[in-house]
C-alpha cells in the first residue's frame, strides 16, 4: 500500500515529504517495524535522537466509520525496552486535515519546541515555535490556576488558535513527567469552539512515549490540523456513510445500528447494570478480585475483601453513577462516534485504569478522594497506569518504614492496611490520595533524591535502592519484591494493566496494554494461555496498526478484511500478517536485548500462586503449595515454550 510520510528533523529544522510504498504495510506498525529496523535503533539509547517518534493516522482514518479515528505512536520505549505502540483516541479526526498518513520525528532541537503543523487546504506549512525550558517549566507550575499539561494546553491555545482559524485542529503536550521520569505521556484534549471540551482527554501514555518524545527530541507540545476535506480512497468511497454502511451490514447480515449498538453496549450503557464506560462496567464484574492496596489480594483474606469490594461500590461506583451516568455527562474523544464512551463529572474525566491505579491499588476507595489523586497524576503528564502502580509501590514502602515520607517528598505516613479502609473508608482514602498527589508532583518535578530514582521506575529503581537502604531489608529481601511489574530483560519492565490476570504478567513483545489474554479470576494450562494471548495478540495488532478503536473491535473484526478490499483492493491474510509482524517485534526485541526473564518480584510470583488456588485450578495449586517458586519457573517457561512453537520463534526462557 502507498502512504504519504512527513520527516521532520527538529535539530537542524529539516522538512522533507516522502511517498512510501511496500506490499506487507497496510498502517502505523508496520511502517514503525520497517523504519526502526532500517534505522537500527535497537543499538541505541532509547533517548538517543535517532530514537524517532512516529505519529500516524490509519489508512481508515476519512471513512464514515465510528473508532477509525485513533492517533498511533510508535517509538522504542525506554521503560520496556523494545518498540512499543501508544494510542491516542480520536486525535486522528484532526491530524488527517494535515493531509499525510505519517510523521517522523528525528533530531533534537537546542531548546523545547512546539511542532505545528497546518494545512490551509492548498498548502501543508511546518513551524518550529522554540521556548526556553524556564519558560515550559513555568507554565507547567502555573498558568491560569491551572498547571501540568492542562497549563501548557491552554498556554498553546491562547498563543495559537489565531492561527487555526476555521480549521479543525487539536494540540497534543507533555507535562514535567516527562522530563524526569521513564513514564511520561502525550496528552490532548478535543476542542470545540475554541475550547477545551470537558471528558474528551485522551492519553497516548503507555511505554513512556511523552519521555522519548521530550528527552530524545526535546518536542513540548505538537499542534496539528487544517481545512475540512474528504479523503480519497481508491476503490470505494467509504467516507459516504451509505457505502460504509452497505460494507458492515452485509458482513453481519443485520442493521448497521444493531450492529454498533450491540457490540458497544459496555462502553455506552450496559440497561442491565444501569451504567455505562470501563468504570461503571469493571467493578461490578470484578468482585473481590479488584487490586487493591498494591496487589496485596493474595494476603488479604477473602471476607475482607469482599467487604472492601462493598465499600468500593458504595463510595467509587455509586457515585459515579450518580454524577456522570444519571445525568448522562457522556462525551467522545473527538471523532464523531455514537458510543460517547467518556464519562465524565466535576470537570473530571472518568475511566477504570486511572481511578483503580490511582484509587483502590493505591489506598483510594472513596471517588471524590481520587479526583485529587488522578488530576494531580494526569496534570504532571505521567501515564496514570504506570504511575499508580509505582505509587502504590512507593506508599507501601514508606508503610513498611522501608522508606521515609521525606525521602519521597510525602508529608505523612499513609494508612495502608486492609483494616484502615474497613474501619475509616473516608478517612483512610483522603490521607492516601492526597499523598498520591504529592508524590505525583514530587517524582515529576523530582523534588528529592530519592524521587528522582523513582521516575526510573520501580524495577530500576530497586536495584539502586537496594544497594543504597540494604540496612533496611531482611535478608535475601528486595525493594522489587513489593513491586508488580512485567519484567523483560535485565532492566525493562512495565506496569500491568488493572486486573488480576495470570496473562498480564508473562513477558511479552508488547506488554501493559491488551496484547496478551486478560481476562481476571481464570487460571489456565500453559499451553492453553498461551493460545489465548497470541489469539488476542492477533487482534490487538490490526487495531493498533489501523489506529482503530479497540472498544470497536467487536464488530470491527470481521468487518476488518472486506473493509481493506472493498476501500483498497488489497487481499489481507489478517492473521498471517499479524504473526509475521509479531515475529518481527520479537527479533527486534531480541537485537536490543529485551527477552524473556524469570519474575523477579515475590510479589508477583504471589499473585500467580495464590491465582492457581483463588481462580480453581486444583492441579497447580497443589504444585505451587509444595514448591512456589519452582513450579513458578515451569508454569512460566511453559507458557513461553508453547507461545514459542505456536509462533516459530525463540522466546523461552
Amino acid at each position: 500500500m502507498k502512504f504519504s510520510v512527513l520527516k521532520l528533523d527538529v535539530g537542524k529544522k529539516e522538512v522533507e515529504f516522502q511517498e512510501f510504498e511496500k506490499e506487507d504495510v497496510y498502517g502505523i506498525i508496520d511502517y514503525g517495524i520497517h523504519v526502526h529496523n532500517e534505522l537500527k535503533t535497537y543499538e541505541i539509547d532509547p533517548y538517543d535522537p535517532r530514537n524517532i517518534v512516529i505519529m500516524g493516522r490509519g489508512p481508515f482514518a476519512g471513512s464514515a466509520l465510528p473508532g477509525s479515528h485513533r492517533l498511533m505512536f510508535f517509538f522504542r520505549s525506554p521503560l520496556y525496552g523494545t518498540l512499543f505502540p501508544s494510542a491516542m483516541g480520536g486525535a486522528a479526526y484532526q491530524f488527517q486535515y494535515v493531509g499525510v498518513d505519517f510523521v517522523e520525528i528525528h533530531g533534537k532541537a537546542d531548546k523545547p519546541v512546539v511542532i505545528i503543523l497546518k494545512n490551509d487546504g492548498e498548502n501543508l506549512s511546518v513551524d518550529f515555535y522554540e521556548m526556553d525550558l524556564e519558560k515550559v517549566m513555568e507554565i507547567w507550575k502555573d498558568y491560569k490556576g491551572e498547571e501540568g499539561v492542562y497549563a501548557l494546553t491552554q498556554y498553546l491555545l491562547d498563543n495559537f488558535a489565531e492561527q487555526f482559524k476555521g480549521m479543525e485542529f487539536r494540540i497534543a503536550v507533555v507535562g514535567p513527567a516527562a522530563l524526569n521520569s521513564n513514564y511520561g505521556a502525550i496528552f490532548s484534549q478535543a476542542l470545540r469552539n475554541g475550547k477545551r471540551m470537558v471528558g474528551s482527554e485522551d492519553w497516548a501514555a503507555r511505554g513512556g512515549s511523552g519521555s522519548v518524545l521530550l528527552r530524545a527530541h526535546n518536542v513540548v507540545a505538537i499542534i496539528f490540523g487544517g481545512k475540512k476535506r474528504k479523503r480519497e480512497f481508491p476503490k470505494e468511497d467509504i467516507g459516504n456513510f451509505k457505502n460504509a454502511k452497505s460494507i458492515v451490514e452485509g458482513v453481519h447480515k443485520k442493521p448497521y445500528n444493531e450492529v454498533i449498538t450491540n457490540a458497544t453496549v459496555k462502553y455506552r450503557f450496559n440497561p442491565k447494570l444501569n451504567t455505562g464506560g470501563t468504570f461503571g462496567g469493571n467493578y461490578p464484574a470484578e468482585g473481590d478480585l479488584v487490586p487493591i492496596l498494591n496487589w496485596q489480594m493474595p494476603y488479604i483474606p477473602k471476607e475482607d475483601r469482599i467487604k472492601i469490594h462493598e465499600l468500593i461500590m458504595k463510595h467509587y461506583w455509586e457515585p459515579f453513577n450518580e454524577e456522570a451516568i444519571k445525568p448522562k455527562n457522556w462525551t467522545m474523544c473527538g471523532e464523531p462516534c455514537p458510543v460517547v464512551c467518556k464519562k465524565h463529572r466535576k470537570g473530571h474525566h472518568v475511566e477504570y485504569e486511572p481511578y483503580e491505579a490511582n484509587g483502590p491499588l493505591s489506598g483510594s476507595i472513596a471517588l471524590h478522594a481520587s479526583d485529587i489523586s488522578v488530576h494531580a497524576v494526569d496534570a504532571m503528564g505521567f501515564d496514570a497506569i504506570e504511575f499508580g502502580g509505582t505509587a502504590a509501590w512507593v506508599l507501601e514502602l514508606v508503610y513498611r518504614g522501608l522508606l521515609k515520607p521525606e525521602e519521597v517528598g510525602i508529608s505523612a505516613k499513609p494508612e495502608f492496611t486492609k483494616d484502615a479502609l474497613i474501619q475509616n473508608p473516608i478517612e483512610t482514602s483522603e490521607l492516601n490520595a492526597k499523598l498520591v498527589a504529592e508524590l505525583a508532583h514530587a517524582v515529576a518535578f523530582a523534588k528529592t533524591e530519592i524521587a528522582k530514582i523513582i521516575g526510573l521506575g520501580k524495577r530500576k529503581a530497586s536495584a539502586i535502592l537496594d544497594e543504597k537502604f540494604k540496612d533496611r531489608l531482611n535478608y535475601g529481601e528486595s525493594f522489587k519484591d513489593y513491586a508488580v511489574f512485567t519484567p523483560l530483560g535485565e532492566d525493562g519492565e512495565i506496569n500491568p494493566t488493572m486486573y488480576w490476570a495470570i496473562g498480564n504478567y508473562i513477558p511479552l513483545p508488547i506488554q501493559g496494554r491488551y496484547w496478551t489474554f486478560y481476562e481476571f479470576g481464570v487460571f489456565l494450562e500453559p499451553e492453553e494461555l498461551a493460545s489465548k494471548i497470541i489469539s488476542s495478540a492477533l487482534g490487538e495488532f490490526w487495531y493498533d496498526n489501523i489506529g482503530w478503536c479497540r472498544f470497536h473491535r467487536r464488530w470491527l473484526k470481521p468487518v476488518l478484511k472486506a473493509l481493506f478490499m472493498e476501500a483498497y483492493g488489497v487481499n489481507v491474510d489478517m492473521e498471517e500478517h499479524a504473526k509475521k509482524q509479531l515475529r518481527r517485534l520479537i527479533d527486534y526485541a531480541r537485537k536490543a536485548g529485551y527477552t524473556p526473564v524469570f519474575w523477579d518480584s515475590m510479589r508477583v510470583i504471589d499473585l500467580v500462586a495464590a491465582g492457581s488456588k483463588e481462580f480453581g485450578n486444583e492441579k497447580w495449586a497443589e504444585k505451587f503449595e509444595k514448591d512456589k517458586i519452582g513450579t513458578a519457573r515451569e508454569y512460566l517457561k511453559k507458557v513461553l515454550d508453547a507461545y514459542s512453537q505456536m509462533l516459530g520463534v525463540d522466546w523461552s526462557i
